[in-house]
C-alpha cells in the first residue's frame, strides 16, 4: 500500500471513530440561547462567493432560526449582526423568519447593521447597538454600468434585437432613456415604501417618522437610540443579558449556530462553479445570455 493510501486510510478510520463517539455523547438538556451570526452581504445564492466569507446566504440564517425554534432547550435567539444589507428578497426572507419566531429574538449590531441588515434587526424584539456602530441607511439602490460613450470613441456600435419594448432596459451598451429611468425608479419606490412601512410596524413608529429617516443616510448607535431605530446602546454583553431576561432564565448557556464548510462542499461548489461559468461563456459566445444576468438586483 502506497504512503498516500495509508494516510488516506488512517484519516478515514479517525473520522469513523470520531463520528461513532459523537453518537454516544450525552445530550445537553440545559437551557440555551441560540447565537446566530449575520456577517457579510445578504444574498439569495452564494455561487459568486465560492470561497469568500463576505456574503451570507439567506437560507442558512432562515434554517438556523427554524432549527432554534424546534429545539426545546433553546429559550431565545441572539442575532449578532455585522452586515451592510443585501438583496431585497434575501433580506425579506430573514425578516419573515425573525417575525415567525415563537421565541424571543434580540439583535446586536456590532459594527454595521444597515439597510437590509437593519430591516432584519427591526423585526426582533429588542435591538442593542454599539455606540459607534452604523445603523439605519433605509433605502433602495440599483446600479448599472453604461459605457456607450466609450464605444463611440472607438467606433463600436450597438444593435439590440428585442421582442419587448423594455427588454434591454439597463443595457451597458446604450444610455437609458428618461422613460426607462422613471420606470425603474417607480419600481424602486414601491420597494422603498414597503421597507419603510415594515420598519415602522416593527419599531412601533409612524410611517411618517420612518420616512423622514429613510433618506439612505446611516446613523451612529448614539443617534439611532434617540431616533427610536434601536432600543439601547452597549456591548454584546448587554445584548446577551437582555436576551436572558426575555428568556426568563438565569443559568443559561450560549450555543453558536455557524455554518461549517467541509472540503467536500468546497470541491462540489468548485465543480458547479466551473460548469456554470463554462456554460456562461458558451452562452455569451452565442449571444444568448439574458440581459437580467448583466443587471444587479435591487439591493437594500
Amino acid at each position: 500500500m502506497s504512503k498516500f493510501l495509508q494516510i488516506l486510510f488512517t484519516l478515514l478510520v479517525l473520522w469513523l471513530v470520531s463520528y461513532a463517539a459523537s453518537q454516544f455523547v450525552t445530550t445537553d438538556f440545559r437551557d440555551k440561547i441560540a447565537v446566530i451570526p449575520l456577517e457579510g452581504t445578504i444574498v439569495g445564492s452564494d455561487m459568486t462567493s465560492l470561497l469568500s466569507s463576505t456574503t451570507l446566504k439567506s437560507k442558512t440564517i432562515v434554517d438556523f432560526i427554524h432549527q432554534a425554534n424546534k429545539d426545546d432547550t433553546i429559550r431565545a435567539l441572539l442575532l449578532v449582526i455585522n452586515s451592510p444589507g443585501g438583496t431585497v428578497v434575501a433580506s425579506k426572507e430573514i425578516v419573515q423568519a425573525v417575525k415567525d419566531s415563537e421565541k424571543p429574538v434580540v439583535a446586536y449590531i456590532r459594527e454595521i447593521g444597515t439597510s437590509g441588515a437593519y430591516w432584519v434587526a427591526s423585526a426582533s424584539d429588542y435591538i442593542v447597538a454599539d455606540e459607534l456602530s452604523l445603523t439605519g441607511s433605509i433605502g433602495v439602490v440599483s446600479t448599472f454600468l453604461e459605457f456607450s460613450q466609450l464605444m463611440e470613441d472607438y467606433g463600436v456600435t450597438y444593435e439590440g434585437l428585442k421582442t419587448g419594448k423594455y427588454k434591454d432596459v439597463g443595457s451597458p451598451f446604450r444610455q437609458m432613456t428618461d422613460e426607462e429611468r422613471t420606470l425603474l425608479l417607480n419600481k424602486m419606490q414601491t420597494i422603498h415604501n414597503y421597507f419603510v412601512a415594515d420598519v415602522a410596524a416593527n419599531r412601533n413608529l409612524s410611517e411618517q417618522q420612518v420616512a423622514s429617516l429613510a433618506n439612505g443616510i446611516y446613523y451612529l448607535g448614539v443617534e439611532a437610540v434617540d431616533l427610536g431605530l434601536i432600543d439601547a446602546v452597549g456591548s454584546r454583553e448587554l445584548a446577551l443579558n437582555r436576551t436572558k431576561e426575555l428568556a426568563e432564565a438565569e443559568d443559561i448557556v450560549e450555543v453558536e449556530y455557524k455554518q461549517t464548510r467541509y472540503l467536500s462542499d468546497i470541491l462540489g461548489k468548485l465543480s458547479a462553479s466551473s460548469f456554470y461559468h463554462m456554460g456562461l461563456g458558451i452562452g455569451k459566445s452565442l449571444q444568448m445570455i439574458s440581459l437580467e444576468e448583466r443587471q444587479r438586483p435591487f439591493t437594500l
